[in-house]
């Protein structure tokens, strides 16, 4: 059933940004957290392990606190502050953003850890990954679909650069203190393609060709380490 909701929802958002206008899109944040929390609860239902499921749940937690802590301080992603789009919301941060953290880095868990590289090198690869996740994300979200506010422009699509410096540091803790917890999870895999996928879409709406190409390599990236790794099969 939550397979079936998020789909619909996932669905409805493109359909929403290519046949819509501005107006019909107006007042959706709470689509948008929905769609989030399903996300998340698909990636945590699809552990395999308690092992498994307690690493997500703290790295939920690890991303919800660092988002506190860059609302409040400016520190790691810049100083930004969250509109009332997302809903609900705690210290000044959307719930469901912990919930995103752990559905991204749990994706990036699927694809670099196919790879069997060195753990330090896996948890680099991660970090990298979700960093060129969020080129895709963040120029949608903050603009577009008007999630957060960044107090000073940066010179990526409005995005100043200490946003990604932030992502890779967040990614880099939260996959080294939990990654190797994180089992196989065909549906973080499965969500994570799925919310990449939507933003590229989104992007390729919008007319933002650059960040629309970064998404769909991202796409094609992660079908074709699958293709071609060498990894045992989940």
């Amino acid at each position: 059933m939550c397979v079936v909701a998020f789909a619909v929802l996932w669905a409805g958002g493109v359909a929403t940004h290519w046949l819509g206008d501005e107006q019909s899109r107006a007042g959706q944040g709470w689509i948008a957290s929905l769609f989030l929390f399903l996300a998340g609860l698909i990636v945590l239902l699809g552990a395999r392990s308690w092992s498994s499921a307690v690493a997500l749940a703290l790295i939920a937690l690890v991303g919800f606190v660092v988002e506190a802590a860059g609302v409040y301080s400016g520190v790691p992603f810049g100083d930004y502050t969250y509109t009332g789009e997302l809903r609900p919301q705690l210290l000044g941060v959307p719930l469901v953003m912990g919930l995103a953290w752990m559905s991204l880095v749990a994706q990036a868990r699927e694809v670099c850890a196919r790879w069997r590289l060195p753990f330090p090198v896996e948890a680099a690869a991660a970090a990298l990954w979700l960093t060129a996740v969020d080129l895709v994300i963040d120029p949608l979200a903050a603009n577009i679909l008007d999630y957060w506010r960044w107090s000073h422009a940066g010179n990526y699509y409005g995005i100043p650069a200490t946003n990604f410096a932030g992502w890779f540091a967040t990614g880099l803790v939260a996959y080294a203190l939990f990654g190797r917890r994180l089992g196989p999870n065909f549906w973080a895999r499965v969500v994570g393609f799925a919310i990449v996928l939507f933003f590229a879409l989104l992007a390729l709406a919008h007319s933002l060709l650059p960040v629309a190409l970064i998404g769909f390599a991202l796409c094609a990236a992660q079908i074709f380490l699958y293709s071609t790794s060498h990894r045992a099969a989940d």
